[in-house]
């Protein structure tokens, strides 16, 4: 009896022991983790729009905020922004932080390849994000956005809301990433009307407001156009404008947004039909989240589409009307089950195939890209 008495007692010394041990190890992780949460730093690179273009880099700036806050982190300390209006400046900043071994360092947009490619490859230690870009180093997380998709329910918003049959894209610049936005707009209006026809015109700038309200009051008035799709940074910016003057005028026209919700930029003469959004705040999150847990994506290119509800049209939609916002959500549905592919490419465009859903039909096969 004595024997087993002694038996249990060790039994439970143990037990207590181990489970001291483990909890004291549980509270030193923590607190480790904790520790290097408050620590955490973010160095933000962005281009020559800055960050008030009130569509893609305050986009990605509001996104971090965002993340940040969850954290308790202070901007200046813990996320810090620098402008880079050219190349040579961007490899500088980038460097800057690199050096100063801050946790994460960001650039922003597709003009940021060739830089973050080339630090990257010299600061083997340091991890990089790029947002909007792809850049296949080890050390690098590419995220990026499937636009095509969001500019495809836009084309089927300005396809139903056009009075002229007349719609118009004004891109930043001719590059691959805009042209996506340009290939899946002709779609979604070639879908719902193939009869409409859509005008484009490129700025070959994104920070120039006056260019893009010149290349608007052209699209207006001597196109005949009353919805134009902007994508071009704070260029965009001055299609507003236009837009607002006209509509003081008793013009009956309409801007779509980017990136962002730019319904506010249509105010007060309120000429924002819609936005096509990206949920930059998700990826910008996903990627903070995944390092501070020591599981940085390194080597990845991550994609956000409409499956992942990474874009779509802006939550603001009091100016989009029943049948739209319904046609929409279908087209949306079919997207997202993979029987609508949006082409993002002129190859994939000359040989896409419109398919019109009937009403509540959402299938999964995929519309075949190709003859």
């Amino acid at each position: 009896m004595r024997k087993r008495f002694f038996q249990i007692a060790t039994i439970s010394i143990i037990a207590s022991i181990t489970l001291t041990s483990c909890s004291s190890r549980n509270n030193n992780i923590s607190a480790s983790e904790k520790e290097k949460e408050k620590d955490f730093k973010i160095g933000i690179v962005m281009g020559q729009t800055e960050i008030n273009d009130k569509g893609f880099n305050q986009a990605v700036w509001e996104g971090i905020k965002k993340t940040g806050k969850k954290h308790n982190w202070k901007e200046n300390k813990n996320y810090v922004k620098t402008d880079a209006p050219t190349d040579k400046d961007a490899k500088k900043e980038l460097m800057k932080y690199a050096k100063k071994k801050y946790d994460l360092v960001f650039g922003i947009g597709y003009s940021f390849q060739k830089a973050i490619a080339e630090i990257a490859s010299k600061e083997k230690k340091s991890d990089f994000v790029i947002i909007d870009g792809i850049v296949e180093k080890p050390n690098v997380v590419s995220v990026t956005y499937r636009e095509e998709q969001s500019a495809f329910l836009a084309g089927i918003a300005a396809a139903m809301n056009t009075k002229t049959h007349k719609v118009g894209f004004i891109g930043g610049t001719k590059d691959p990433f805009i042209k996506r936005f340009e290939y899946g707009f002709k779609a979604g209006v070639m879908s719902e009307d193939p009869k409409i026809k859509v005008m484009t015109k490129f700025a070959n700038s994104f920070d120039k407001p006056e260019v893009g309200s010149k290349l608007a009051k052209s699209l207006y008035n001597d196109e005949g156009v009353d919805i134009i799709f902007q994508v071009a940074g704070k260029t965009g910016l001055g299609v507003f404008t236009e837009a607002k003057k006209l509509k003081k005028s008793g013009k009956k026209i309409w801007v779509i947004g980017v990136d962002r919700d730019q319904y506010k930029e249509g105010l007060p003469e309120n000429v924002t039909l819609t936005s096509a959004i990206k949920r930059i705040d998700k990826g910008v999150n996903e990627v903070i989240t995944k390092k501070l847990k020591g599981n940085f994506q390194g080597g990845r290119i991550l994609k956000w589409g409409i499956k992942e509800n990474g874009v779509g049209l802006a939550k603001t939609d009091k100016n989009l009307n029943k049948d739209t916002k319904e046609q929409v959500k279908l087209y949306e549905a079919n997207i997202r089950t993979g029987h609508i592919e949006v082409p993002k490419t002129k190859e994939e465009f000359d040989n896409f195939d419109p398919k019109k859903p009937e009403k509540g039909e959402v299938k999964k096969k995929k519309v075949k890209i190709g003859k």
